[in-house]
């Protein structure tokens, strides 16, 4: 949900329709005995923005570096924070459009069910702030020497929030 450019030329915004997504979370524990793990961190959407001229397909990806911490201790149910850094990618479906890579952060909170032994049901909330430069050009393309730019967006950050249903499974 969320996450929109600003126009430089026109001051719209262009804004990323809303979207499924999917994540995959590998995780590392800190130390035997501890609740605490390293996290590596990957999710994709794939969404739609208008450029002013037509909609576009576009793919946002994340990977993160972080970890989880679990906070409380409930018996049927443990709430955690988690937090990564790392970079986004913004690329457009159009074969003749180039990617940006920029550097990203993000924080979560999250609830994990115990299904068994080694097995639980996550849910969570994870925000995102990807840092852009002010004047940054998105989806662009090369064209026989000529460069186009479908949107040069001015600001600072884009903001992101996506909620996620999964099921954690140990080993």
């Amino acid at each position: 949900m969320g996450g929109s450019l600003e126009d430089q030329d026109t001051g719209d915004d262009r804004d990323f329709d809303d979207g499924a997504s999917f994540a995959l979370s590998l995780e590392l524990r800190y130390a035997e005995g501890d609740d605490r793990y390293y996290q590596l961190w990957y999710s994709h959407q794939s969404t739609e923005v208008d450029d002013g001229l037509e909609s576009r397909d576009a793919d946002i990806e994340y990977l993160h570096i972080g970890g989880t911490l679990p906070f409380g201790g409930y018996e049927h149910a443990q709430p955690y924070f988690a937090a990564g850094l790392g970079v986004t990618r913004f690329s457009a479906s159009a074969p003749d459009a180039d990617d940006r890579t920029r550097f990203s952060g993000s924080a979560a909170f999250g609830l994990e069910l115990p299904l068994g032994k080694n097995a639980a049901l996550r849910l969570e909330a994870r925000g995102y702030v990807t840092a852009v430069d002010t004047d940054s050009a998105f989806f662009c393309k090369s064209d026989n020497g000529d460069g186009v730019c479908r949107i040069v967006a001015s600001g600072s950050a884009i903001l992101q929030v996506e909620a996620l249903a999964g099921i954690l499974v140990r080993f």
